[in-house]
């Protein structure tokens, strides 16, 4: 049930705030593969656990539920999952900004939004936003619409029901995707069917697919699964031509490859890297990587002496 929200339009710009080592981090963050992190503090069946993984990856603690800015109480952190629709553009889904009791003035005041592949898992980009000018003028103008006629902007939605109800904030997928800028370049995003993932989640007893890297170009039908002496099956049209294709996997190669559902990706439409190598990312993506060898983008990039910190 969607609500209208409670607090205040916002009428004054955001002040500047600005970091110089979480410019460095998430600079730093293209290409890291979130899949590994994600065990290490919950279940694949958990909400915001790529959120808690991106947090553990740029030095915070994974799990935060506080009313602050993520950073320094001054710049808040948002993932924002992302995919490419069947006429090529870039999607995403509404976006949690805080529980109803939070202003969402105060979290969405100065924002680094954290782009996702919603298949692969790998941070592709930033955008960094500041609720001041023609961004906070054009949220302010739909502050008070009609959540289910007026296409608002900013909406309270409520999930459960009586005691166990948790109304929150939520920001429209149609209004962050232009504020975001998201444009058909954005490489590293793949094409996401819904309907077919739901399909092979269900194969897998409701977790995610399996993600295999493969070329389109140096495949016939048949391939090896990187995970194991299995092969994938699929149709090689399909997937030279889309990038991504459901794939059919040998059974009794183990309970790992056995009981998931399958999907491969192109690999020559992977994003850029910064801070891991190509081995390090297609290990994330592919679930190849034991607990013991998960490693930390804070422990790769270097802090600064001074943070150029910047308030006005």
């Amino acid at each position: 049930m969607r609500l209208l929200v409670r607090h205040a339009a916002p009428t004054v710009d955001a002040p500047v705030r600005e970091c110089a080592y979480l410019d460095a981090l998430l600079d730093a963050a293209v290409g890291v593969p979130l899949r590994p992190a994600v065990a290490l503090f919950g279940t694949y069946a958990s909400r915001g656990r790529y959120g808690n993984a991106l947090q553990w990856h740029i030095g915070l603690e994974p799990h935060d539920g506080a009313a602050t800015l993520d950073w320094e109480d001054s710049i808040e952190l948002k993932i924002v999952s992302v995919w490419r629709t069947s006429r090529g553009r870039i999607a995403c889904d509404k976006l949690k900004v805080c529980d109803v009791s939070v202003d969402p003035r105060h979290k969405l005041s100065n924002v680094a939004f954290v782009l996702v592949d919603r298949v692969t898992r790998v941070v592709v980009g930033s955008r960094r936003r500041r609720l001041a000018g023609p961004l906070r003028e054009s949220l302010a103008q739909r502050w008070d619409a009609d959540p289910h006629f007026d296409s608002a902007p900013l909406f309270v939605e409520s999930r459960g029901e009586g005691e166990k109800s948790a109304p929150a904030y939520y920001l429209a997928a149609s209004w962050l995707a232009s504020a975001l800028g998201l444009d058909e370049e954005l490489p590293g995003v793949y094409l996401f069917d819904s309907s077919q993932w739901t399909s092979l989640r269900a194969d897998g007893g409701g977790r995610d697919p399996l993600v295999s890297v493969l070329d389109a170009h140096a495949m016939s039908e048949r391939h090896r699964c990187p995970r194991c002496p299995g092969t994938l099956r699929m149709d090689a049209g399909k997937f030279e031509s889309t990038g991504i294709c459901a794939a059919a996997h040998t059974r009794g190669m183990g309970e790992r490859c056995d009981h998931r559902g399958h999907i491969a990706v192109d690999g020559r439409r992977l994003g850029q890297i910064a801070a891991c190598s190509m081995d390090e990312m297609l290990a994330g993506i592919e679930d190849r990587v034991e607990a013991r060898e998960v490693w930390r983008l804070a422990d790769r990039v270097p802090e600064p002496e001074d943070h150029l910190h910047v308030v006005r």
